[in-house]
């Protein structure tokens, strides 16, 4: 009885429009996820264009950084090298005096780099880096980032010569007081620069200062070890430079 009863009710189920119903439901989950789908690519592509434009931004101000750096280190490396040739005791266009102390004092000058990885990094920690749809782009980001204080990038991070300590206690308090306030500047808008000062001392004080400096066991050994990394460093970071402004340009291409 039962069975009959439930043989009659399938006869009487109209499976065309069963059918219909079920398509139609098909193909409403469909467009659903459809939709859903294009609305989470367009959210995705705007949030690549955010991080596009974070980077874009840091890596600007990278290279304006890292000119600034290397204008820094390569006035040092003058410095450095007039100091060196007075403790090599190589004739000078001058008779050693102020000038040449200065020269010994500002060689000890460090300006480390590091870089402005604020939305890279962001982007990483989020595990968002899947964002950059261009997977070579994806990868010489992740190098340039990660390659920051690791072997020769180190070196353009972690500025600490020995000779900045020795030259720093054998030079006579009031003399490193005056060359800060009169001979260096720096501010959170300027980055730090040299300014021609004059004298604060006669001939002969500024002669026996120097007269200490060469006297002085392995002073100038450090002193050319540190214009050997100096050198060092500026190498590593016109190499860092060239990549920064080809990354840059990719950023600027994959901006939209």
């Amino acid at each position: 009885m039962v069975a009959s009863r439930l043989m009659a009710r399938l006869r009487e189920l109209d499976w065309m429009a069963a059918a219909v119903e079920l398509v139609i439901v098909v193909v409403g989950i469909l467009i659903a996820l459809q939709v859903s789908n294009w609305n989470q690519d367009r959210i995705d592509r705007n949030r690549a264009q955010s991080y596009y434009r974070r980077i874009h931004a840091d890596l600007s101000v990278d290279l304006k950084n890292m000119d600034a750096t290397l204008a820094f280190w390569r006035a040092v490396s003058a410095y450095g090298d007039a100091a060196i040739a007075d403790g090599e005791g190589k004739p000078a266009d001058e008779t050693p005096g102020w000038k040449t102390l200065l020269a010994w004092y500002q060689a000890s000058q460090t300006m480390p780099f590091v870089a402005s990885d604020a939305a890279f990094g962001e982007m990483r920690g989020a595990g968002e880096l899947g964002l950059i749809a261009d997977e070579g782009l994806r990868k010489r980001l992740d190098d340039y980032y990660s390659l920051s204080g690791v072997g020769g990038q180190s070196i353009i991070r972690e500025q600490y010569p020995e000779y900045r300590l020795q030259i720093r206690g054998l030079t006579p308090w009031h003399v490193q007081q005056y060359i800060w306030s009169r001979c260096f500047s720096e501010s959170s808008f300027i980055a730090q620069q040299f300014v021609d000062c004059n004298a604060p001392i006669g001939a002969q004080e500024a002669s026996a200062i120097l007269r200490s400096y060469r006297d002085s066991p392995a002073l100038l050994n450090q002193l050319r070890a540190w214009m050997s990394t100096l050198r060092i460093s500026e190498i590593v970071l016109v190499n860092d430079r060239r990549d920064a402004e080809q990354l840059d340009a990719a950023v600027t291409k994959a901006m939209k």
